[in-house]
């Protein structure tokens, strides 16, 4: 089964937005995401500077896609997709 892993380290600067409101709106994208049954799981790095997320059931260029349309893209300074075969 193929997943695709995406690893997102983020920069964000409070002058330039609020972050609280943001992230709010990047979770609502997650839930429906999950709901949709493409998002297998979402960890947040302990230092809260990134994430990870991993996606089943879908393409990489719509992966692509769903990550450039959260609030928090413009402050992400890099996103690695990886694409890998579940054994078990």
């Amino acid at each position: 089964m193929k997943r695709i892993t995406v690893l997102i380290t983020m920069h964000f600067d409070n002058s330039k937005g609020n972050f609280e409101e943001l992230r709010q709106k990047e979770m609502a994208h997650m839930k429906s995401w999950k709901e949709e049954d493409i998002l297998e799981n979402f960890y947040i790095k302990a230092e809260k500077d990134g994430a990870k997320l991993i996606f089943k059931n879908i393409e990489l260029e719509q992966v692509v896609k769903n990550i450039e349309s959260l609030p928090l893209f413009p402050y992400m300074e890099k996103v690695e997709y990886l694409n890998f075969d579940k054994i078990f």
